[in-house]
């Protein structure tokens, strides 16, 4: 099965996983109660989301030869989902303490993983990679200072600053890579000159200029170029 079938699949669960959130939603907006219970299943909901959007990405990208961060980021997407779903639920439905804690871990390792893979999947120029990987790079460093201060008890104004600096350079990195692989697949502006065919030393080019032969062809005639001694080769179609 390749990446490509699995990107079906996840998108096909992903459409459903919306659905069923909706619904959710739905009901308690009707029933005019929205429980802890509610916001305990959107949440899980949110989490599959995540962690499947990790899974497939790290798949897609094992499929296209990049092994190493592929199946780092599948072999950290369950047990990262795991953390994030004892958090929303916490076993006994209204547990503290700690869980909380390793719900944001399993977050932060989530969106690090996804940003460092999706970053070079997008990637297809040079600048590109580079860039796909200064963002994995930065999403990583960035989630282990949001790891170390949210299990810290006072990570001081410092620790806050560096961690917004981290996650604003991520980001710039990680939405540069489409804009600038757009940017050098531009198209330019279309030639006045289009070759359409080509024998030996003489071509035959499609042209806007007023220099050109202007050939009008009638329904049921055709342009050929023909070379005697090996039979003939239609260059055109027929209009009508």
């Amino acid at each position: 099965m390749t990446g490509v079938r699995f990107a079906r699949i996840f998108w096909i669960g992903a459409a459903g996983i919306l659905v069923l959130a909706a619904l959710v939603a739905l009901t308690a907006v009707v029933g005019g109660d929205f429980s802890d219970n509610d916001g305990r299943i959107l949440g899980t909901l949110a989490a599959t989301l995540l962690a499947g959007s990790t899974l497939i990405a790290g798949i897609a990208l094992v499929d296209r030869g990049e092994r190493a961060l592929g199946l780092a980021a599948v072999v950290v997407a369950a047990p990262a989902y795991a953390a994030v779903v004892y958090a929303i639920w916490d076993f006994v439905f209204d547990g503290g303490g700690d869980s909380w804690l390793w719900g944001w871990s399993g977050v932060l390792v989530l969106v690090a993983a996804l940003i460092a893979v999706t970053a070079q999947l997008m990637a297809r120029t040079t600048l590109g990679v580079r860039l796909a990987w200064s963002a994995g790079v930065l999403a990583a460093g960035a989630s282990a200072i949001s790891l170390a201060a949210i299990w810290q008890d006072d990570p001081g104004d410092t620790i806050g600053k560096t961690l917004a600096v981290a996650w604003i350079f991520t980001g710039l990195t990680y939405l540069l890579i489409p804009v600038l692989h757009r940017f050098a697949t531009a198209r330019a502006a279309p030639s006045d000159e289009r070759v359409l065919a080509s024998l030996d030393d003489v071509e035959l080019v499609l042209t806007r200029s007023r220099d050109g032969l202007e050939i009008e062809l009638v329904p049921g005639e055709r342009l050929i170029l023909r070379r005697r001694e090996s039979g003939f080769r239609p260059v055109g179609s027929d209009p009508g």
